[in-house]
């Protein structure tokens, strides 16, 4: 981690200055503005704060990670629904989702998600995605 750290100091930088800021908020936000309290910040037990300082440091990360995955689908959703395609959204979990679509629609169907996902909100980092297809879930996953 120390060698971690002399190669990225803003990284450290970064976690450091996201626990003190949530310490005197008393909370994370992420990006698009979402609130996570975080009152174990100031816990009198040693675990506790530590566990909450480690949350503060992923909680903007992660959680914009999540908001982003939200936008992203309710604009696919409203763009699949818009074109009459018959694929729709049926599951999702933290980092992956599910659709369904007849073969002759994937086409479409793939490159509406490829613009929803990629284009959720504007950063300064481009987003990439990553899509297959297949009759199930093991399938797509190719196993």
């Amino acid at each position: 981690m120390d060698r971690y750290f002399r190669a990225f100091p803003e990284v450290r930088d970064y976690m450091e200055g996201t626990v003190a800021e949530a310490r005197s908020r008393g909370y994370t936000r992420t990006l698009l503005g979402r609130k996570r309290p975080l009152p174990e910040l100031n816990d009198s037990n040693y675990r506790v704060r530590q566990a909450a300082e480690r949350q503060a440091m992923n909680a903007g990360i992660q959680g914009l990670a999540a908001d982003l995955f939200k936008v992203a689908l309710v604009r696919l959703d409203g763009a699949l629904e818009s074109a009459g395609l018959a694929s729709r959204l049926c599951s999702r979990s933290t980092t992956r989702s599910s659709s369904t679509c007849p073969r002759v629609k994937r086409p479409p169907s793939g490159a509406m998600t490829e613009d929803a996902l990629t284009h959720a909100v504007d950063l300064s980092l481009p987003l990439e995605v990553s899509m297959a297809w297949g009759d199930s879930w093991a399938d797509a996953k190719g196993g």
